[in-house]
């Protein structure tokens, strides 16, 4: 990364905490110790890279995703502090999230967007309506119906109304296609400020890429909507495809952390000082279960992943040995069992540098692996099933040699018979890391098929399918939370969001 770069990035960081002070409650603080001898106009440059880097931290690492997503989707377990991971979710964690969001780098992303236009910046639009769309689709996947049309948009003179889910959906779809669009095309301002160059902290300017990413989004989208809508599935899907979505691991949108004190990944800062979330028991008793070989001396060759996602575990030195933490114990039971006993995310994994995932191309192969099985794109379901796995493996420098070995064990071989439940198991392993995608998959394929822990507190006893609403808004905005509470129906753990049907 390069030196220009580096200060791009601290001083995203540094605007985006700032961000984080601005309380989401339609107080009008605009001006706010306005300076009459300063412009007060933040160019693009620095609001779109101090949007990224809130974003993405936020739904990354240490915020959102270890904190709940990933023990949700049964990827990690906590063995200490166990009360999202049994659904006893802290209110003030949950206000944070929402609120970090809307006043953090969706308040940069819509400066951004209301100061720029399609026709005159193209380049300066496409990729904030791609992070615009990203952390939305997040948001609405975890929340539900959520306020979209009028949030963000500067009038303070009401709290802003709830969109449904299905009307948000039908926004993204708009965005990711105009943005598509747009991406590489040339404005009507010829200026330095008609791109963000070097503060293009994901594709570093290339326009090519970003248009990939915003039809690979509107693929995984599209896809979502599988059992709710089909038709509106099918079209998106098609239509994804068509316009060019991700064709390599080149193309994986990541945002690379330079790891130098300042800038480090958001999984290294969490664990760096914490050692209360390991591997989950479900995730590594899956890995465990698609080995390719047992010796002769009862040595067994795991999924390959297995040792890039998970350390052996320090009770057993003398062989390497992975044990997972069961997810959803009260704190006395996951007290019970030595820190030493359960295997860590693995060391590449919480690096200083390792990256925070937006989207790869693996996850593109697999969900254009289940569209063709479903027949909405033409493509051989099973090459695209290999294709994903290897891109998958190739990710993380597994050997060809070893992938082609893996491919080939009749426990992972594409079978006709199992196919759909096959691409959903091996997507869901392949988002590890990514939570909140891991999470929406397995409420929308039911795969693999997880149990609730012992001390969970859903009646019954059933892994929560949805977050609750922050007990922000009903101080803030109560009047549009109860009427999109109302029209939803059930809102606790166990509702289900509107693409969410059994």
């Amino acid at each position: 990364m390069s030196r220009s770069t580096l200060g791009i990035l601290a001083a995203a960081c540094a605007l985006a905490a700032a961000c984080t002070l601005v309380a989401c409650d339609n107080r009008d603080i605009t001006n706010i110790n306005d300076n009459p001898n300063a412009p007060t106009k933040v160019t693009p440059q620095l609001l779109f890279p101090s949007a990224v880097t809130d974003v993405v931290s936020r739904a990354r690492g240490g915020s959102m995703d270890l904190t709940f997503l990933e023990l949700w989707s049964q990827q990690i377990a906590m063995d200490r502090f166990t009360d999202e991971d049994h659904y006893a979710l802290r209110v003030d964690n949950i206000t944070g999230y929402w609120s970090g969001f809307y006043s953090g780098g969706l308040q940069d992303l819509a400066t951004i967007l209301q100061q720029n236009t399609a026709a005159d910046k193209p380049n300066i639009v496409a990729p904030a309506l791609v992070m615009k769309s990203w952390t939305y689709g997040i948001m609405t996947d975890i929340w539900g119906d959520i306020p979209y049309a009028k949030a963000n948009t500067g009038d303070v003179s009401a709290p802003p109304e709830y969109d449904t889910q299905k009307q948000i959906y039908t926004g993204l779809f708009a965005d990711l296609k105009q943005a598509a669009d747009i991406a590489g095309t040339t404005g009507t301002t010829t200026s330095a400020t008609a791109s963000y160059g070097t503060a293009d902290l994901i594709y570093g300017g290339d326009m090519a890429k970003w248009k990939k990413l915003a039809n690979s989004l509107r693929l995984r989208y599209g896809l979502r909507l599988s059992k709710v809508d089909p038709s509106t599935a099918a079209t998106q899907v098609a239509a994804a495809v068509s316009a060019g979505v991700m064709t390599s691991n080149a193309d994986n949108a990541l945002l690379k952390w330079p790891g130098d004190g300042t800038n480090d990944s958001p999984y290294f800062t969490t664990f760096r000082t914490r050692d209360d979330q390991h591997v989950s028991e479900t995730l590594i008793n899956t890995l465990k279960g698609l080995y390719i070989s047992i010796s002769a001396a009862g040595d067994t060759t795991f999924d390959p992943r297995l040792a890039i996602y998970a350390d052996p575990i320090q009770s057993s030195p003398a062989k390497a040995r992975w044990v997972g933490m069961p997810n959803g114990l009260v704190e006395e039971d996951a007290n019970a069992i030595p820190l030493t006993n359960t295997s860590r995310v693995g060391a590449t994994l919480r690096a200083r540098t390792s990256p925070s995932i937006l989207m790869r191309y693996d996850e593109v192969l697999f969900d254009e692996a289940e569209a063709a099985l479903r027949g909405w794109i033409p493509g051989d379901p099973a090459a695209l099933y290999r294709a994903a796995i290897t891109a998958s493996m190739q990710y993380y420098g597994i050997p060809d040699a070893t992938i082609a070995a893996y491919l080939a064990t009749p426990r992972v071989a594409y079978d006709p018979a199992k196919a759909m439940s096959q691409i959903a198991l091996q997507r869901w392993i392949a988002l590890y890391n990514e939570g909140s995608e891991a999470y929406s998959e397995w409420r929308r394929t039911g795969v693999p098929a997880l149990k609730a822990g012992p001390g969970a507190i859903t009646s019954p006893r059933e892994v929560a399918r949805r977050s609750l609403y922050p007990s922000s808004e009903q101080s803030f905005n109560n009047t549009n939370l109860q009427a999109a509470m109302a029209r939803q129906g059930n809102v606790g753990l166990l509702g289900r969001v509107w693409w969410d049907t059994p």
